[in-house]
């Protein structure tokens, strides 16, 4: 079995006919978890400014549901997302997600279009081939997510609080009961996030350099890899198969055929000299690794193509 293909049967075990499986039921919370919750977001409350708020959050939060892991990211629309909180082991792909390919993630390509919901499963909002997509192969596929429920604060038009909550290889996916109590805490979850950035955003605001130089770049270079090669559908196609569209669900997108897709995609393969999808993506994160400056050129993916030449 292949890697992919390994993925691919993991991950979608754990969904019914597209659907994710309920899980063990579970009864109505206990007086005990009432009071673990009350108790732990009455410090939250008493300490609003705190620096550890994100974490008595989602500690409080882990006292009404199981999780396995849990952060608190800050998206924005003209810089790199901010970690205020996060627990994916160092030393993984996972733990450079902000400096990555993150244009990519169904989360924040969601947050830029204005359509993530404040409660959203993963699953419900990804394309349909995303869990193999190398994008999530490379990034996430280490940390083996069963199952990603977010609890997401609008703040304003460039910023949104992000809270996943994620169960991982070993436990069930989040149950039916499960979310129901997610969403029916998540307006105070929202409401806190909302006070606490009120409260610190200045303090990160000010070095916000980097992250803003790395944002525009990353978005140059994804918004003109390819352009002097490929047609502007071509691009289309390649960028939705990069975010984890399938054939299907790209002719969807825009209003051709599969097959349509599938001939975009050999002429695509044919002009950049490869054989895979996962060669496009390996030029492209080849790409990102050329200096944010002039010599970049009005295609990146033919200046390094150049540099390779010239070497």
């Amino acid at each position: 079995m292949s890697y992919r293909a390994m993925y691919r049967c993991y991950y979608f075990g754990h969904f019914l006919d597209g659907k994710q499986a309920t899980g063990p039921s579970r009864m109505a919370l206990s007086l005990d978890e009432l009071r673990s919750w009350s108790e732990g977001l009455a410090q939250v409350v008493e300490s609003i400014d705190d620096a550890e708020t994100p974490r008595r959050l989602c500690d409080a939060l882990g006292s009404l549901v199981e999780t396995d892991r849990s952060g608190v990211f800050v998206l924005r629309r003209h810089s790199s997302p901010l970690a205020l909180l996060h627990d994916v082991p160092p030393g993984t792909e996972a733990s450079s997600y902000l400096e990555s390919l993150y244009l990519l993630d169904p989360v924040y390509d969601h947050f830029l279009r204005g359509t993530l919901p404040t409660c959203a499963l993963l699953h419900d909002i990804c394309p349909d081939d995303f869990f193999e997509s190398d994008y999530f192969l490379k990034y996430w596929s280490s940390v083996k997510i069963v199952s990603e429920f977010s609890i997401n604060a609008h703040y304003d038009n460039d910023t949104m609080l992000h809270v996943p909550l994620s169960r991982t290889e070993g436990s069930e996916p989040f149950s039916r009961e499960d979310m129901d109590v997610l969403n029916a805490v998540s307006p105070t979850v929202a409401a806190t996030m909302r006070r606490f950035w009120d409260a610190r955003k200045a303090s990160f605001e000010s070095g916000n350099t980097e992250a803003d130089s790395f944002h525009t770049h990353l978005r140059y270079v994804m918004d003109n890899f390819g352009c002097s090669l490929l047609t502007a559908r071509e691009m289309d196609i390649m960028q939705l198969t990069m975010r984890g569209y399938s054939d299907k669900l790209s002719a969807r997108a825009l209003d051709i055929t599969p097959g349509t897709v599938r001939n975009h995609k050999k002429s695509i393969f044919s002009k950049l000299h490869v054989s895979s999808q996962g060669q496009v993506f390996g030029l492209l994160l080849d790409a990102l690794q050329l200096p944010a400056d002039a010599a970049i050129g009005p295609d990146p993916l033919a200046t390094l193509l150049d540099r390779r030449r010239d070497a």
